[in-house]
């Protein structure tokens, strides 16, 4: 006679992430949301990340391969060789019931090629375009992702590696009708789970109305590589009057160029670099400016909005990629422009020294905006999906 335990065993979730918190960037904070809820629910959640840095007290099972996330080549041909091997071996060593790669890269859809052999279940987040990240060094005015497939023989490899890859996994989840798009264009018998991200964020006690006065200071949160077009936004502060400053948060491989840049137009007490910096300070900083911008050429539905949103920010951005469906059709919280338009922007930015009323009609608008982005409204659908796929791998 069979005796079963009355103690049921937790259900065990890997979350491959590269970057995790402490890391910044969307991915990172993303997956801390999700891990925080599905333990909150009873799961138990183990995180495979790249980075070093590991947050103390956490609940979550946190594992450093201590990879640079934009490494050299020769650290990038070693990962590439050695990564279906680490894969693997966390697959034994936890033996999840269920696998979420939180971006696409490389390791992670090897890891989706590896569950699907073992019969694991797997969701692969679809936030941005692998053949175009591995492009990314490219400058683009807006990204159109069909002639960086046809680009040259490379890309077409690539692009056909990609399709026999995401078709390795259970449920392909986009942020945005935007990337339902693109993923419907990589693979022909799609399950695609159209869902957006969510936040836990602390709530703002008090908004007050002098950050919307004279002297206007602007801030930017973005990995900084050129499809983001950060040097457009320093452009910009070049034609703007002296008090306006510039916050630029993030590091990346165009670190150096934006210095330079700086340099040559005069702007080094006007647009402050401040890298890697924590998330209390930056959400301290997005409390306390007057708007965020964005210029970049190719966008999902970007993690650093809903974190504006929340914090009554208003937002001022290049429309591309599925950054219109953010907010309501007739919402003022984003005020969007034309990309290949940056002189419209600019244009748009003198005339608000004049008119803090309208930053402040956009931030009361961005609180309203950032409820349908909270982990209240959210959850259920989250932990209806786990709930089905850890139970039923025909999803």
């Amino acid at each position: 006679m069979r005796i079963v335990n009355p103690i049921q065993k937790k259900k065990k979730i890997l979350i491959y992430s590269p970057i995790y918190y402490p890391d910044i960037g969307g991915p990172a904070v993303q997956a801390r949301f999700l891990s925080e809820l599905l333990i909150e629910n009873g799961y138990e959640v183990t995180v495979l990340k790249y980075a070093k840095g590991i947050e103390l007290n956490s609940s979550v099972k946190i594992h450093c391969l201590n990879w640079n996330s934009n490494p050299r080549f020769i650290d990038r041909l070693y990962r590439w060789i050695f990564g279906p091997w680490i894969s693997f071996f966390y697959l034994l060593k936890v033996k999840p019931n269920l696998v979420l790669v939180n971006s696409v890269f490389w390791n992670g859809m090897i890891m989706g090629s590896i569950c699907y052999l073992l019969r694991i279940p797997t969701i692969l987040k679809f936030t941005g375009d692998w053949v175009f990240e591995s492009t990314q060094g490219q400058k683009y005015s807006v990204v159109v992702l069909n002639k960086i497939y046809s680009r040259n023989l490379l890309t077409k490899f690539m692009r056909f590696l990609q399709k026999k890859l995401i078709e390795k996994f259970t449920v392909i989840w986009v942020i945005s009708r935007f990337r339902y798009t693109n993923v419907l264009e990589l693979t022909k018998k799609p399950n695609i789970w159209l869902q957006r991200n969510f936040h836990d964020l602390p709530k703002l006690e008090l908004l007050t109305n002098n950050r919307f006065v004279s002297p206007l200071i602007f801030i930017t949160s973005a990995r900084l590589i050129p499809h983001k077009r950060i040097n457009i936004l320093i452009e910009a502060m070049s034609e703007l009057p002296n008090e306006y400053k510039l916050i630029v948060v993030g590091q990346g491989s165009e670190f150096d160029n934006l210095k330079n840049q700086t340099k040559r137009l005069d702007l080094t007490n006007r647009v402050v670099f401040l890298g890697k910096i924590s998330t209390s300070l930056l959400y301290y900083l997005m409390s306390n400016s007057s708007a965020y911008l964005s210029w970049s050429a190719e966008e999902g539905a970007p993690n650093s909005f809903i974190e504006a949103l929340n914090f009554g920010l208003p937002i001022l951005s290049a429309n591309v990629g599925g950054i219109s469906e953010m907010c309501s059709n007739n919402s003022i919280a984003v005020k969007l422009f034309d990309p290949n338009n940056s002189d419209e922007f600019t244009l748009y930015l003198k005339t608000l020294e004049k008119n803090p009323e309208i930053l402040q009609k956009m931030s009361n608008e961005a609180l309203i905006e950032s409820v349908k982005f909270s982990k209240e409204v959210n959850k259920d659908n989250f932990l209806a999906l786990f709930s089905q796929l850890i139970s039923n791998t025909k999803f």
